[in-house]
């Protein structure tokens, strides 16, 4: 449907059903027109009415002494009257008479409109106040171009011919707008592909350095030395080991988990303080770490009790505190060893064929 044949339809309809007034638009003209030549080809003695439209647009409704006359006869005796048209000075009281003309033209053009793609300067419309004359209307527009509509009306009909002008600022599409000005933008195209680009995070158990030559002969079953302090400093590094930030490895919802924690020597680049990654998503507000996690499973080392000086004077501790000493290094050992291998045995995880011992050499130690 076409601006002209919107315009058309919604003017006789809003005639008919808002107002009960039959009435047949005979034609339909559109033109553009500069500000000045706008100004210029409206009659004189005819009731100006602004329009106001979306993000501070302005146009122009122009109704003839024959329509004003035959919608106030409608609205108050409920019928034209077949007589001349008076000839008077026109008020605000004849405005708001033709507020509802002007409302409903412009509303049902927006909706014939919707879809069409001059709809950016034609809908959105509707009634904003009345204007003295063409001298104050050419100070209430301010653009430079206007689509400009002039429909003969029949009224009766046969019992009067009259016109009405609506005049619209020329526009330019805002989508058109706003994709030129984005193409425009070199560092907004940039940014944008940036912010599309994968990121790839590591976490990184420990790094081991071993000889060549021990690297060449490791095969199935060989046992790696792990650090004791491994899982509560996992490395979180991105592409070239630039580190982010350090997490403790543990389990969440029968998966592994790391809680990230940031050290103030670390730049914080927005991650959060108490996050979980399962497997390779993340979650921003992980619960808290379950009571039987890994870090939980490993006793902080038992302070020593005071030791009591030999009665002859010789040094510190003997056989008993030695032995004591081991014990607890070996119990420690034992159940980090337990809960890393456990944390390896999930069901269908290639971990299945990967020991993880503390050992027992001197790395271990």
């Amino acid at each position: 449907m076409s601006p002209q044949r919107a315009l058309r339809l919604a003017l006789e309809k809003t005639a008919d059903e808002d107002l009960s007034l039959a009435l047949t638009v005979s034609s339909s003209e559109r033109t553009k027109a500069d500000h000045a030549g706008l100004i210029a080809l409206i009659p004189d003695a005819m009731m100006l009415i602004l329009i106001d439209g979306p993000d501070g647009a302005t146009g122009m409704v122009a109704l003839d002494a024959a329509i004003l006359a035959s919608l106030i006869e409608v609205q108050t005796m409920g019928q034209v009257l077949s007589r001349p048209t008076p000839v008077r000075a026109l008020t605000r009281t004849d405005a708001a008479l033709a507020t509802p003309l002007v409302d409903g033209v412009l509303t049902r053009v927006t909706g014939h409109l919707s879809d069409h793609p001059d709809r950016h300067w034609v809908c959105g419309y509707r009634f904003g106040a009345m204007i003295e004359d063409r001298r104050s209307l050419g100070l209430a527009l301010t653009a430079p171009d206007y689509h400009v509509f002039r429909l003969p009306l029949d009224i009766g009909p046969g019992i009067r011919m009259g016109e009405m002008v609506l005049a619209l600022p020329v526009r330019p599409d805002p989508a058109v707008v706003a994709g030129v000005a984005e193409q425009a933008d070199p560092s907004r195209q940039l940014q944008d592909r940036v912010l599309a680009a994968p990121a790839r995070l590591d976490a990184i158990l420990c790094r081991l350095h071993l000889p060549l030559s021990e690297i060449g002969a490791l095969s199935v079953g060989d046992v790696l030395a792990v650090p004791q302090d491994a899982i509560r400093e996992i490395s979180i590094e991105v592409a070239g080991a630039r580190r982010l930030a350090t997490a403790r490895l543990g389990k969440l919802d029968g998966l592994r988990a790391l809680r990230l924690n940031l050290p103030d020597t670390l730049p914080d680049h927005g991650l959060g303080t108490d996050a979980a990654v399962h497997g390779e998503q993340s979650a921003p507000q992980a619960p808290p770490m379950p009571a039987a996690s890994l870090a939980d499973a490993v006793p902080e080392p038992a302070a020593p009790g005071p030791r009591a000086r030999p009665a002859d004077g010789g040094p510190d501790g003997g056989a008993e505190d030695a032995e004591g000493s081991r014990a607890v290094a070996t119990a420690t050992m034992d159940a980090f060893q337990a809960e890393l291998t456990g944390m390896g045995r999930l069901d269908g995880d290639p971990m299945d064929d990967f020991a993880l011992s503390m050992g027992t050499g001197p790395a271990a130690a």
